[in-house]
């Protein structure tokens, strides 16, 4: 048989099989592995210490094989995640520059322990020709002109972790950042275009920084460049560059479809302020653990008409106003909302928010923003045990519900579930994460009132739940496409169902 097919056949069998099945399929033969290597397209690696790059292979040095000699066996890859733990990051980036597969890679993530150097990553920028989507862990010293060179990148990240305080972060605490003066500017920016009027605008849509601090040097070069940005994502952010004012950044907002704000409690009063006025265009904003109360208020009134998705996790920071906010908006219209379109919110997630209560989040529910909502999420909010009853009003208020997620409400009942779900008759996903009380009745209720549309059931961490009543779940849920459930709880009659329905499990 193996002499019948022929290679292209073999590959083409090899691309249909799921990628648990690699490891088997290479033990076949030689011919077989050396077709699945050649077939893969997608690759991750963990470099060991002790593995050769190009320059130990020039010099001859090592008995490991050398990264490129690794790659040369995957020569159409397009995505390849690579992590090592050696301290010559330029190293392995000009190993997989020089590696046959580097001209049509369109992702690389790139997580080494030690920085890379800018001038090691625009000496190979040349070799990445069609790469879209950029991951790396560090840059040092941080500058970014080498992005100039990647013509068809839309996608860029950097996670600077940091566990201690790198040169240049401040010891202050965050409210005093407003009184630092200002870093001295630098008498020659070696980045900056010569015609400063008019930056070439580089081609990324996405771009997400993390460990960012006040003092780092070299953002507003690419603030300046940023015009044509959809998404941007700040994570542990104690500012965004040049200085606390850094006045290039808002220039990289007008464009934003969506933003994210992630534990950057320094500036998210200033970013938010910025987004009011500038981001016009903004349909999704994320707001995790940071924020002061009169500055999301300002925001809200300023764009939450126009937002279609809001995720917000600020245990002490949100407030019933700013859900009265919310509802209001559609009243007021809202400043950049498009005029007769009416609420556009979609999506409310809500993650820790002890201090919201059920008047906040009725008077939320009764507005036309309520009724527009499609997907909930209230995921460890005590007002959901503090208020039994609430869920109820608020399924027969929002008829467009489509996901619900009530994760870690432990003492949500069977009962109380019951009676929401009387009302969800549009509900495709429901995650119940760590409902520690919930029994097996949740899951009748769940098939009597949506066992025709259900799609997605998260019940990990349910210990009530036991594999009876998962086995009448799979069984009957005519749509279920993926169950999230311990496979400690899976019997095989169940296992068997899971099959034979094509439902993922994890």
């Amino acid at each position: 048989m193996d002499v019948v097919l022929c290679d292209e056949l073999v590959q083409e069998i090899l691309q249909r099989l799921p990628p648990s099945s690699a490891p088997s399929v290479s033990l076949v033969s030689k011919r077989w592995l050396s077709l699945l290597r050649s077939s893969t397209t997608s690759l991750s690696l963990r470099i060991p210490p002790n593995i050769v790059t190009a320059t130990d292979a020039t010099a001859g040095t090592g008995n490991s094989p050398s990264l490129s000699s690794i790659l040369a066996y995957y020569p159409f890859l397009t995505n390849l995640t690579v992590i090592s733990a050696r301290e010559d990051a330029d190293a392995l980036l000009l190993s997989i520059a020089a590696a046959a597969c580097s001209p049509r890679l369109a992702i690389l993530r790139f997580l080494p322990a030690s920085p890379l150097s800018p001038s090691a990553l625009h000496s190979s920028a040349a070799a990445f020709a069609s790469l879209t989507s950029l991951r790396i862990a560090s840059l040092l010293p941080l500058s970014f002109c080498w992005l100039s060179s990647l013509p068809s990148l839309r996608s860029f990240s950097l996670v600077r972790s940091r566990p201690k305080r790198l040169p240049g972060c401040r010891r202050e605490p965050p409210w005093q950042e407003a009184e630092e003066p200002s870093p001295p500017p630098a008498e020659e920016d070696e980045d900056d275009d010569v015609d400063q009027s008019t930056p070439v605008t580089l081609p990324l849509e996405s771009l997400s920084l993390s460990g960012i601090c006040a003092a780092d040097r070299g953002l507003s070069w690419l603030w300046r460049r940023c015009a044509g940005l959809r998404w941007l994502q700040l994570r542990a952010c104690e500012g965004t560059g040049d200085g606390p004012s850094s006045p290039a950044f808002p220039l990289c907002l007008p464009g934003l479809l969506g933003l994210e704000l992630r534990t950057c409690r320094a500036i998210a009063d200033r970013v938010l302020l910025h987004a009011a006025e500038r981001c016009r265009a903004l349909t999704s904003f994320l707001l995790y653990d940071g924020g002061s109360r009169d500055a999301l208020r300002h925001f809200i009134h300023r764009r939450g008409a126009a937002l279609r998705t809001l995720d917000l996790r600020l245990p002490l920071d949100l407030h019933n106003d700013h859900l009265f906010a919310i509802a209001a908006d559609d009243h007021r219209g809202g400043t950049g909302a498009p005029s007769g379109s009416g609420h556009q919110l979609a999506a409310l997630r809500l993650h820790s928010c002890c201090l919201v209560t059920g008047d906040g989040l009725r008077s939320l529910a009764s507005s036309p923003a309520g009724a527009a909502i499609e997907e909930l999420a209230l995921v460890n909010c005590d007002v959901v045990e503090r208020e039994p009853g609430l869920l109820t009003f608020l399924s027969q208020s929002m008829q467009r519900l489509r996901r619900l997620d009530l994760s870690h409400t432990e003492t949500l009942t069977d009962k109380e579930v019951g009676s929401m779900l009387a009302s969800c008759r549009n509900l495709v996903e429901i995650r119940l994460r760590g409902c520690g009380a919930l029994t097996g009745a949740s899951l009748i209720s769940l098939l009597k009132h949506c066992g025709q549309q259900l799609e997605v059931v998260d019940i990990t961490r349910c210990p009530g739940i036991v594999s009876d009543a998962i086995e009448l779940l799979v069984m009957n849920a005519c749509r279920l496409s993926q169950l999230m459930v311990e496979e400690s709880k899976v019997t095989e009659a169940a296992m068997i169902w899971l099959s034979r329905k094509a439902i993922k499990i994890g």
